[in-house]
């Protein structure tokens, strides 16, 4: 495939296989292709083990010389444990577990954040899911649309026909490609195509799907639809079919265009772990590859345990002529002298490499965890040694937590141009430590308000980022204590 590096005349050769005509849009750039194998990776421990039984061929090959009855018999006992999930919802749970402030407008307050997607989801809900997707794939999209034109004149006949902006989440295995003006202002997006399913009614009950692709440039858009159905294409390709793609080769028409009112793309990208402009690496990945080696092992064990769990019966100097045999709890052998009958089963200490191999993935997922799987102690420790131990997770977190906060401003700011209006502020807490005030903490907080070091409102605000009183009394008005 031959590609050109934005900023240069220069042309480079590159050894694979072309994916799509060039003149398609539905051909993915290199910077997605170079991306695909972590999302591969990411995809299979967060599905679970459907996704994974399915595809078994790739995370949990066949043996040589294994019989396939046999294998498959392996990967229908296969269960995969979802450490991964589990670590990247629990560490949005703890970027979130304070819900987000925005201060303006009430317009935004009242109207827009119960319902920002324009399906119901308000907006602590949608940013749980933007969060998960950048913790998972390493960077998720927010699309800021507007509905087309209406015959309102003013803001007010707009909010009375109740059209209104709206955010789309965009998966980053949706965006086919992009293109960088990196002459005038580096980074600046100048086009981006983002893969899109059409359900188009076929008769009285029916319905067909096809796949689309939509090409968002600043001050205008186009969608392209495939005309046949989708067709894997056929050859060495490194990617499961979740990934693959068509070979469009003019097989689509363009069937929407029209202007945007905006002369900037309205794309937004969130990065938990940024490697370039529109490209990322899954933080979680490390531990995504612990999981997948956890579960072939654990499959492996599981389906031993199953063969070994049966014991093979061994008749010594038994006619092998003789079929009829009945083998139960009120049957007795009579043998000749010297003869033996005993079952053959495998010690049990042939499962304890297996087993430790185990539970020694398991260690070092915990190691590597932000919450849930962080490994626990038993022991007494002091706050300030907690604290210590808190210190790379927070950081972490406040890096992934702010980049949110930046992304949902901007997010705000889009749809504050198109009504013309000012944006409001966006503010998400740091506070990570789910451990609440003490006693003690307490007191010495009475202290320094009886001596007039903090007012009022700052020792209310201390006990409401300590979990002594609740959110709602941050916003109480705050009269005058009556002695």
């Amino acid at each position: 495939m031959t590609y050109s590096v934005p900023g240069s005349v220069r042309t480079h050769q590159v050894s694979s296989s072309r994916l799509g005509s060039v003149d398609s849009p539905f051909v993915r750039t290199r910077a997605v292709l170079d991306q695909m194998k972590g999302w591969e990776i990411m995809k299979a421990v967060t599905t679970g083990t459907e996704y994974l039984r399915e595809n078994s061929e790739t995370f949990l090959p066949i043996e040589p010389r294994e019989d396939y009855t046999a294998y498959l018999s392996r990967v229908n006992r296969a269960v995969f444990t979802p450490y991964t999930q589990r670590l990247v919802r629990s560490a949005a749970g703890l970027i979130l577990r304070k819900p987000i402030n925005i201060e303006g407008d009430p317009y935004w307050t009242e109207i827009f954040n119960k319902d920002v997607d324009g399906c119901g989801s308000d907006l602590d809900e949608y940013a749980r899911r933007l969060l998960i997707c950048a913790l998972t794939y390493g960077h998720c999209h927010t699309l800021v649309d507007f509905p087309a034109p209406s015959t309102a004149r003013n803001l007010a006949e707009e909010r009375a026909l109740n059209r209104r902006p709206y955010w789309i989440e965009v998966d980053p295995t949706n965006v086919y490609g992009w293109r960088l003006d990196r002459e005038s202002n580096y980074g600046t997006l100048t086009q981006v195509r983002i893969g899109e399913k059409a359900v188009v009614a076929d008769g009285d009950f029916g319905e067909k799907v096809f796949d689309q692709i939509r090409v968002i440039e600043p001050g205008r858009y186009r969608v392209f639809r495939q005309e046949q159905q989708k067709q894997e294409m056929q050859g060495d390709f490194p990617y499961p079919a979740s990934f693959q793609q068509t070979e469009a080769g003019g097989e689509y028409q363009l069937v929407e265009s029209g202007p945007y009112s905006l002369n900037q793309i309205p794309l937004v990208t969130i990065y938990a772990n940024k490697t370039d402009v529109m490209a990322s690496r899954p933080p979680l990945l490390d531990i995504a590859y612990l999981n997948l080696a956890h579960f072939q092992r654990q499959a492996d064990l599981i389906h031993s345990l199953h063969i070994a769990s049966q014991p093979m019966l061994v008749l010594e100097g038994w006619d092998d002529q003789t079929k009829d045999m009945a083998i139960g709890v009120n049957y007795a052998m009579a043998t000749q002298p010297g003869n033996q009958v005993y079952y053959v089963q495998p010690a049990a200490t042939a499962f304890e490499a297996q087993s430790a191999e185990i539970q020694e993935l398991q260690q070092q997922m915990a190691s590597l965890g932000i919450s849930t799987l962080s490994q626990q102690k038993f022991v007494a420790e002091s706050a300030d040694a907690r604290r210590l131990d808190r210190i790379d997770t927070n950081s972490m977190l406040s890096m992934v937590s702010m980049d949110l906060e930046s992304g949902l401003q901007k997010s705000y700011n889009l749809a504050a141009d198109y009504l013309g209006i000012e944006p409001p502020k966006v503010s998400i807490s740091r506070d990570f430590d789910l451990q609440r005030l003490i006693g003690q903490d307490i007191t010495a907080m009475a202290q320094l308000f009886e001596g007039n070091i903090i007012d009022r409102e700052e020792f209310r605000q201390m006990l409401v980022q300590g979990e002594i009183l609740p959110m709602a009394a941050e916003a109480q008005d705050q009269a005058p204590a009556v002695e």
